[in-house]
């Protein structure tokens, strides 16, 4: 059974793009909760978003380091500045 479930394409682009949707839906809240309570760290949040995915694309989507260099760029700045 599992066998079948790995060739198939359906769950080939969801092994795909399930990522990518995840990462999109924690942005979003992430951003939403910051610009909401703090107007000023909104500049951040979104650095840190393209930090998040600048990383994502050149380190071959490595989600843990991607999201890890992104959260490390938010709180640097959110404390240096």
């Amino acid at each position: 059974m599992l066998g079948r479930l790995r060739e198939s394409p359906v769950v080939r682009r969801l092994a795909m793009w399930m990522p990518v949707g995840i990462l999109a839906v924690l942005a979003v809240t992430a951003l939403h909760g910051t610009i909401t309570t703090d107007p000023h760290g909104a500049g951040y949040a979104l650095l840190a978003v393209a930090v998040t995915i600048g990383a994502h694309l050149a380190f071959g989507r490595r989600t843990v380091l991607s999201v890890g260099a992104g959260t490390a760029v938010y709180v640097v700045l959110l404390n240096a500045l």
